[in-house]
């Protein structure tokens, strides 16, 4: 299996608005500056087909841009449409410029293009420096930093997840951290453009881990740092990502994943009742020793703990991936947040969802050992 990889800086140039938090007036102006640019890191696969993750310090992709950025690509370089992920680490203060419905109405068709460009120079550069790869993997449960934002005192999806790609010398040079939390700790006060927690986070793992890693959140819906917090802003971001960027950086990666095929499985999932229907687009993913659960929106811990418990191989998952909906959240929790007292999706429906997931990869599994 061959690895490309690729960075760039996505911070636009002049006036900047953000994005995240909704019906705050400070979105309805210019950010106040740039305490640190927000960047995408990307990473190509590829086998007999081509797996591409782009992973990007924006609050989510909707899937319309989506849906374009996979027909771009299959239509350019003949990847298949169901293997181009974009993955959002969910950052509350991040750029708005490529978000054609956010409600503050900024979005800029010139930065949209661009940005468009700046994926498929990614893909491209991925393409050309892909070389031989061996896949590590460690994962480990991490507490103290956040939680079950709904249930205080209980763990959320605690495990963290490091896939390192490693050269034929045995030098690392690209991968990924899996892990479930909000990009949220500067809080809706803070008007400078930053990568948060997710950025933050990788930027300092970068010299343990011998590269920028992609930061793919999984099911985050009712995680984040609330209960944890000493305060906000940019020092309680440094503080928390400090934390965690350690307590990464000490996890082993003490298993060798062979990744040997390449084949993705699209389901589709509809929610519909009264005057609301909606129509999900998900899909597992299988490499061989590792699934990958792609859901465009918010999955609850407890469904992500579920779906990797029963993956017969190393589960990834990957929420906020090729569009945002709604909060997707166990049944126990409905009623105690703001998430499910304003959901469309009726309590239990994302269990039946979450059956589908599990389904999928219990299939894709036995495929897996067929070969």
């Amino acid at each position: 299996m061959n690895i490309g990889h690729a960075r760039r800086k996505i911070t636009p140039q002049g006036d900047i608005y953000l994005i995240g938090y909704r019906n705050l007036p400070n979105r309805l102006e210019p950010a106040t500056g740039v305490h640190d640019d927000v960047f995408a890191n990307a990473i190509l696969q590829q086998g007999e087909r081509e797996v591409f993750l782009f992973n990007a310090d924006v609050l989510e992709f909707e899937e319309s841009m989506a849906e374009e950025v996979k027909t771009m690509l299959a239509e350019r370089y003949g990847i298949d449409r169901d293997c181009v992920l974009l993955s959002a680490t969910h950052d509350h203060t991040s750029i708005v410029a490529y978000h054609r419905s956010w409600w503050t109405g900024k979005f800029d068709e010139n930065y949209y293009r661009w940005f468009l460009d700046t994926i498929c120079q990614c893909f491209e550069e991925c393409r050309a420096n892909a070389q031989p790869a061996i896949c590590r993997l460690g994962k480990q449960v991490i507490t103290g930093f956040y939680d079950n934002r709904i249930i205080p005192g209980e763990l959320a999806d605690n495990e963290v997840i490091v896939v390192s790609f490693f050269d034929t010398e045995g030098k690392p040079f690209a991968g990924f951290v899996n892990w479930a939390v909000h990009s949220a700790c500067v809080g809706p006060d803070c008007t400078e453009l930053t990568s948060e927690l997710a950025g933050f986070t990788g930027k300092k793992l970068a010299q343990s881990l011998g590269y920028y890693p992609a930061m793919v959140v999984g099911a985050a819906g009712d995680c984040s740092d609330r209960n944890f917090r000493q305060g906000r802003g940019i020092p309680e971001v440094e503080r928390v990502s400090t934390g965690l960027a350690e307590a990464i950086s000490q996890i082993k990666l003490d298993r060798e994943v062979v990744l040997d095929r390449i084949e993705p499985q699209t389901f589709y999932h509809t929610v519909a009742h009264d005057d609301f229907s909606l129509t999900l687009k998900c899909a597992v993913i299988s490499l061989g020793g590792l699934h990958l659960f792609v859901f465009p929106s918010e999955l609850g811990s407890d469904l992500g703990i579920r779906m990797k418990r029963e993956c017969p191989v190393e589960g990834i998952v990957c929420g906020y991936t090729n569009g945002y909906f709604e909060y997707f959240l166990p049944a126990r929790e409905y009623g105690l947040s703001f998430e499910t007292e304003r959901t469309q999706i009726p309590q239990g429906e994302p269990e039946r969802l979450c059956d589908k997931f599990c389904q999928t990869t219990r299939l894709l599994g036995a495929a897996d050992s067929r070969l």
